[in-house]
């Protein structure tokens, strides 16, 4: 059974455990209350992009459970020997024979490229067991979660792109969470530290060029390490161009209003990433097939 942990709201300095990896048994998770936000950038916030907008509020209806740390290498691999799946980077593509493989990146801007020996156990730079996964898709990712769900008796899923603002932010309004503010350094989080948010003065020059092992670095005030960074997570929601007609319960929004569910949203930002692409309010998309080195995934849980 899942750990749930009443982490929300706890105080600044409570100490706070490592994640703990449970393969199959699901993740640790993190308790959010239910409550109300404001989604969305304002249009005042620098580097802001339009599809951030018209900034909106959103009352989450029912607690949920999140994930502290994204989903493990060590973790996925317990379902992939558990059922001999096969990601969709590892499998033909749909026509012709080759393989499809996963968008690897080598930490060179513009470096990216398909190629078929790269997947979830050879993202194109070395991982452990105790590193984010990546290379899956969101059709992975679903499948990933409906197993571990038959396996426990929980029901697991990816988070509502506004569950996963609302647990991002952790009550702050500021382009970074608490802590953060209206800057970013890579002591906090995982991204090119060549470049910082609005010329805040926090280059640092650090560069990891891969993922860290969970929980490496400082959680947000709700108990949730890497929310900022690392890589990028999916969530539910089919794609829109802005938040016109968006849901205002919390709830994943699919079709209605023009969505692109061939393409679904992801949220955070990656190792790889500019920091302007790390705010709370940033938010971008990836076909629902398509897996890349930079892409992982963290899973929510119903209560």
């Amino acid at each position: 059974m899942s750990l749930l942990l009443p982490l929300a709201g706890r105080a600044a300095d409570a100490p706070l455990e490592p994640c703990r990896s449970r393969p199959g048994q699901g993740p640790e998770m993190v308790l959010i209350a239910a409550g109300r936000f404001l989604m969305g950038s304002p249009d005042t916030e620098p580097e802001r992009n339009m599809d951030e907008g018209p900034q909106h509020g959103v009352a989450v209806q029912t607690p949920f459970g999140l994930g502290r740390c994204e989903v493990r290498v060590g973790e996925f691999r317990a379902f992939v020997d558990d059922t001999g799946y096969r990601t969709e980077a590892e499998r033909p593509a749909t026509t012709g024979g080759a393989v499809r493989g996963c968008y690897g990146w080598d930490g060179a801007k513009g470096s990216g490229e398909q190629r078929a020996e790269f997947n979830w156990r050879n993202p194109r730079f070395t991982q452990g067991d105790d590193h984010p996964v990546v290379c899956v898709s969101w059709n992975d990712g679903r499948a990933y979660a409906h197993w571990l769900s038959v396996r426990t008796g929980q029901h697991y899923r990816l988070p509502t792109e506004a569950e996963w603002e609302y647990a991002a932010r952790a009550g702050t309004t500021t382009p970074f969470s608490a802590g953060i503010g209206n800057c970013l350094t890579t002591d906090l989080a995982n991204y090119d530290g060549n470049y910082d948010h609005n010329g805040c003065g926090a280059k640092t020059g650090v560069y990891r060029r891969q993922t860290v092992p969970v929980g490496t670095l400082p959680p947000n005030p709700w108990g949730l390490h890497e929310m900022a960074g690392s890589v990028w997570e999916r969530v539910a929601n089919c794609w829109h161009e802005g938040y016109q007609e968006a849901p205002i319960d919390g709830s994943a929004w699919g079709e209605t209003g023009g969505g692109d569910c061939a393409r679904r949203v992801v949220r955070g930002g990656g190792w790889d990433d500019y920091p302007r692409l790390l705010r709370s309010a940033d938010r971008d998309r990836n076909a629902a097939d398509v897996a890349c080195s930079f892409l992982g995934l963290r899973l929510a849980r119903t209560l």
